[in-house]
């Protein structure tokens, strides 16, 4: 397959998995700004490494590695650059807006969201790919790098968490 053909063939899969990856880019940052840099850093990244793309894999389980670990490396990012303007500014970092203004449905949407925001990196990938991008375990184990019993662990800890935060709001899980 000559340059032009391989160009033309990843546009077509750029195509067919741009909203895949958005999505899980999306839920990881919660901010569609970060999320539509990290969705094209994805691609710019598949594209750059095709030669290194194993056939065995579906594509869809090799651009969502790329995603979750660009979007780990953002949030870790952020976090870090949070706790700096924390201490530097004394502020309390508190961003959380305001429910009061969401009809109730997207008062739960929105607890939701903080709560999978407070989530670690990986419980956060973790609870996404399953939960929200409903990936087989298998597939998860593969984007994240993570053991079957490393995945159940954290799954189990932000289903926890996300459990307690609705209940203490009143919503059943």
């Amino acid at each position: 397959m000559d340059s032009a053909d391989r160009k033309k063939e990843f546009i077509l899969t750029v195509e067919k998995y741009r909203d895949m990856v958005w999505r899980i880019c999306f839920r990881m940052l919660a901010d569609r700004e970060e999320a539509r840099d990290a969705a094209q850093d994805t691609f710019v990244r598949a594209w750059q490494t095709l030669h290194r793309y194993d056939s065995r894999y579906s594509m869809a389980t090799w651009l969502g590695t790329i995603a979750c670990r660009l979007c780990i490396d953002v949030l870790r990012k952020r976090r870090l650059r949070l706790k700096i303007e924390t201490e530097t500014a004394g502020c309390n970092g508190n961003t959380s807006p305001d429910p009061g203004a969401y009809t109730e449905r997207n008062e739960i949407e929105n607890l939701l969201q903080r709560t999978v925001r407070a989530l670690s990196p990986m419980q956060k990938a973790v609870f996404i790919l399953h939960e929200i991008e409903q990936l087989p375990a298998w597939e998860i184990q593969r984007i994240s790098g993570l053991s079957a019993v490393q995945i159940k662990s954290n799954l189990y800890i932000a289903r926890q968490k996300v459990r307690k935060a609705l209940i203490k709001e009143g919503i059943q899980y």
